[in-house]
């Protein structure tokens, strides 16, 4: 358990202290003075920046914190023993602040809960969209196996071609003529490769464009997934903080 204490009076962090040495991280309250075998802090705040601790013991009683557990002081004294002398109705107060606080964190964890629901639901959307843009490439390529076969057939056909002309040069020897049909021929495959290679280059560029927003995409997918990582975590803190709790609830006197 990470606990902290924020307390204004030594002699209510020295108590605390007997009970739970080991389990504190810090304390921190106003002009809070006093040897501990763990850091002091002045400010609240400071204290959960540099080390936030999943439950805190609020011996002051205005404490306010959405991302922390806080227990109330009195509670506490009583629940770790150091109130059997209370009277009834103080252990009534603290047995119902205890209560209260189980609510309360009940209802934090439900609220990460929801989150993490959110969290799905865009990955979700994420996932999808990466199917979308998958399909995308997949076309390309398949456009571009298609120029690929053009350029193929009019190599083929080139050097058929090719043949043609060494045909023609031998029956027609000196004269020629033939050759300038064969040259417009083979002028016209040129331009044609060339125009293939151009919209291979369009292909290609969009490719390389939704190769980017592939990667856009998977870092979305990893923040999202450090996001419920880091949300589990702080569920799995709360409901430690819980167990424990209620466990010394289980041993109020009847």
């Amino acid at each position: 358990m990470r606990i902290g204490i924020y307390a204004d009076d030594p002699g209510q962090v020295a108590s605390l202290c007997r009970e739970l040495d080991a389990q504190f991280l810090w304390a921190a309250g106003p002009e809070l003075e006093g040897t501990f075998p763990f850091p002091v802090y002045d400010d609240y705040a400071a204290a959960m920046a540099v080390n936030p601790a999943s439950m805190v013991i609020d011996c002051i009683g205005d404490l306010r914190d959405q991302q922390s557990m806080v227990v109330p002081e009195d509670a506490v004294f009583y629940l770790l023993g150091a109130g059997r002398g209370y009277s009834g109705s103080e252990a009534n107060s603290a047995f119902l602040a205890a209560s209260a606080q189980l609510s309360a964190s009940i209802d934090k964890i439900l609220k990460q809960i929801d989150l993490l629901n959110i969290y799905s639901q865009k990955l979700t959307q994420v996932g999808g969209q990466l199917n979308e843009a998958s399909a995308g490439i997949l076309g390309d390529l398949e456009r571009t196996g298609r120029i690929l076969d053009s350029i193929t057939r009019i190599a083929k056909r080139s050097k058929i071609i090719g043949l043609n002309s060494a045909i023609e040069a031998a029956r027609v020897g000196e004269q020629g003529r033939g050759f300038a049909v064969v040259a417009e021929e083979i002028k016209t495959l040129a331009d044609d490769s060339a125009q293939s290679i151009l919209d291979i280059g369009k292909i290609l560029t969009g490719i390389k464009q939704r190769s980017d927003e592939f990667a856009l995409r998977t870092s979305s997918v990893n923040d999202l997934s450090d996001m419920q990582q880091q949300t589990t975590s702080e569920i799995s803190a709360m409901l430690q903080a819980l167990k424990e709790l209620g466990q010394h609830l289980k041993q109020l006197p009847a």
